[in-house]
């Protein structure tokens, strides 16, 4: 987690009660707070802190499998972003495996593939609002809640290893 004081932690807390998105966060932290975080370390910060934007629903992985699919990313036509390096990975032995695309897919941040432990491969990506979506490689699978939970934290560190 960010090391911030109490008095930062109750403005970035006002300011998500404020209805402010990540970005308007980002900016005032930045103005405000002389503090500079890059889009993903906000996004983390407010997930410490354990507050939910207001502009939109939180959806958790795992939410995201039981309703039978992702949330759809908005521009489906829109090209893909490439990344300047090689695509970011994880690899621990029999555990989850976090991949981050080399060329983004399209109406997503973020986007990659994870391996859980059971060897299930499936294709996930976070949306410019920082809600993760996962799509399951076959129909009615669910990863274990462990391997969830190890997937979120394998990519919470992948991406903050990453260019972007």
């Amino acid at each position: 987690m960010i090391d911030l004081t109490v008095e930062q932690k109750a403005c970035v807390s006002a300011w998500v009660e404020e209805g402010m998105g990540l970005s308007d966060i980002q900016k005032r932290l930045k103005d405000e707070l002389d503090i500079g975080l890059t889009f993903m370390d906000v996004r983390f910060l407010v997930s410490d802190l354990q507050l939910q934007l207001k502009t939109r629903e939180k959806k958790s992985a795992t939410d995201d499998l039981e309703s039978g699919g992702p949330i759809e990313p908005e521009a489906e036509d829109a090209p893909p972003i490439a990344l300047a390096d090689d695509s970011v990975s994880t690899r621990k032995e029999g555990g989850v495996t976090v991949e981050v695309d080399k060329v983004i897919r399209p109406g997503a941040s973020v986007s990659g593939s994870v391996t859980f432990t059971d060897g299930k491969k499936a294709e996930w990506y976070m949306d410019q609002f920082g809600q993760l979506g996962i799509v399951p490689p076959e129909e009615g699978y669910k990863p274990s809640e462990e391997d969830v939970q190890a997937f979120q934290m394998e990519l919470r560190n992948v991406l903050q290893r990453s260019p972007f």
